[in-house]
């Protein structure tokens, strides 16, 4: 599903994010990302989802190289990407329904399969009867689901959330996990950028650490680098 082959993201303010990494996650998995800030894990969602291309190397997502998809490509391919943000990003002048039904109205669905994904969507996230509420009304972790109903309304195979519990009490990042748990025993794979490492390791998954753009730990591996030396494919 997602293969990095000596994938690097270099900014001319801040230099070097990402230095040649190679990881592969298949189809299915889901699997946490951690390591200090500025590892490089929200550059790697980003590249992921297209919101950013490689300086080099390439990055494979469910067959596609992200860093030459042309113009007309990328919408097609952020439509199979769900992307999760710690702050939500939710249009506060909009209802939690419109919120939801946004990616689905940009792809140019009719109204009555956007009613119909929105309400799916909701119920899965526990929200169905805050349809017509205004995000400011909600509580953090009802923001929260809002934006996890937003991603996953597209039915995409592949989600990816940029530190989802960090503003969350830990019964509601629980949940939150286990809204994501239920999401991979259907076959959707996840990648799940986050600090807290008290509620990774009580989780049965794969996790990835990245320091100083390299990765350097994975639980799948039988190997354990040091920053410094890249981790060979």
């Amino acid at each position: 599903m997602i293969r990095c082959d000596q994938v690097s993201k270099r900014y001319a303010e801040s230099g070097e994010v990402l230095n040649h990494l190679n990881l592969e996650i298949a189809a299915g998995e889901m699997v946490f990302l951690t390591g200090p800030s500025g590892a490089g894990k929200s550059t790697l969602l980003k590249l992921i989802a297209c919101l950013e291309r490689p300086s080099r190397g390439q990055l494979l997502v469910d067959g596609r190289n992200v860093g030459r998809l042309t113009l007309r490509q990328i919408p097609y391919h952020r439509r199979q990407v769900g992307m999760i943000f710690q702050d939500h990003r939710l249009l506060m002048d909009r209802s939690v329904f419109d919120n939801v039904a946004l990616p689905l109205v940009v792809a140019g669905l009719g109204a009555q399969e956007v009613a119909r994904r929105v309400r799916a969507a909701l119920n899965q996230v526990g929200l169905l009867n805050k349809d017509k509420a205004h995000p400011q009304a909600l509580s953090g972790g009802e923001q929260q689901r809002v934006g996890i109903a937003r991603a996953i309304v597209g039915r995409p195979p592949l989600l990816v959330a940029d530190e989802p519990t960090g503003n969350l009490d830990p019964r509601l990042a629980r949940e939150v996990m286990g809204l994501f748990a239920r999401f991979n025993q259907v076959g959707v794979t996840l990648l799940i950028a986050s600090h807290d490492l008290a509620l990774i390791s009580t989780l049965p998954y794969r996790t990835l650490t990245l320091d100083r753009g390299r990765l350097v730990a994975d639980t799948h591996a039988t190997q354990i680098t040091s920053p410094e030396t890249p981790l060979n494919a």
